[in-house]
């Protein structure tokens, strides 16, 4: 298995361009048991309130039944338990989408498999969500990015609710470029449209991503790589005048300049 999954990660990274039709059978119960492992004990449950410890013990039932489902396209993932928390230094709350065990399960496996690939697509300017690459070593990198470079100007953003607003449809495009397994699009879209349950009131979802689940962090680094990392390197530095550094975590960045024109024309 580690060997097979390897391969894919080398193809994506020597050929750019290919769609990967054949991928959703690297999500096994081996595979599925291992991502289970990986949850924290203490986890939350989701709507239907079974705990890790339960779903450990339930395993062989209910995981055989996931794994058929969704190899013939038939998984329809529950929706995530809403819960709101607190903003750190503000008076408004962030919601927090609680996925059941189970699908939390699975949401890691597919992502798992998914970062074989995206991890040779994305670029060095994003961290957060990503094997390896934590808040540290972007704020690290930053800071030795204005202290050592030709830096006089910074500008600070993020994306205001751009886990609730972000576009499906946009998605599902991006996501075509190198997936085309369609159990592999299927279980993405059904997550997307899976909406939250808030107290008994099921909320679906025609925008946005649950933000909570493993898959909503990999489709928001999916979704900024096209939008903002590819558009910043590509499109507006060539047309820039002086130096640029861009990092992004998630869904906050910054841009260093060395001219103050070039940053005003960002803004």
């Amino acid at each position: 298995m580690h060997t097979e999954i390897a391969a894919v990660a080398t193809k994506a990274r020597l050929q750019k361009s290919l769609v990967f039709t054949s991928l959703a059978h690297h999500i096994n119960s081996t595979k599925l048991w291992d991502m289970l492992q990986k949850i924290t004990p203490s986890t939350s449950a989701g709507i239907d309130g079974q705990s890790v410890k339960q779903a450990k013990e339930d395993y062989a039932t209910w995981s055989e039944a996931m794994l058929k489902a969704m190899h013939n396209k038939g998984y329809h993932p529950p929706p995530a338990r809403r819960v709101y928390i607190p903003k750190p230094g503000k008076d408004e709350k962030r919601p927090l989408s609680i996925p059941t065990v189970q699908d939390r399960c699975l949401q890691k496996a597919v992502t798992d498999v998914l970062n074989n690939i995206y991890e040779q697509d994305f670029l060095e300017c994003s961290y957060g969500g990503r094997p390896g690459r934590s808040a540290h070593q972007a704020v690290v990198n930053l800071k030795e990015a204005i202290s050592t470079k030709k830096v006089n100007w910074v500008f600070d953003a993020d994306l205001k609710n751009f886990f609730g607003s972000l576009n499906q449809d946009w998605v599902m495009q991006f996501l075509g470029h190198r997936v085309g397994d369609p159990r592999i699009i299927a279980l993405i879209r059904r997550w997307l449209k899976a909406g939250v349950m808030e107290g008994d009131k099921h909320i679906p979802s025609e925008q946005g991503t649950a933000q909570g689940g493993p898959v909503s962090v990999l489709i928001s680094n999916l979704y900024l790589h096209y939008v903002l990392d590819l558009w910043i390197e590509k499109v507006v530095k060539p047309r820039l005048k002086g130096y640029v550094y861009y990092v992004r975590y998630l869904d906050d960045f910054v841009l260093c300049f060395e001219h103050k024109s070039d940053a005003e024309r960002i803004k």
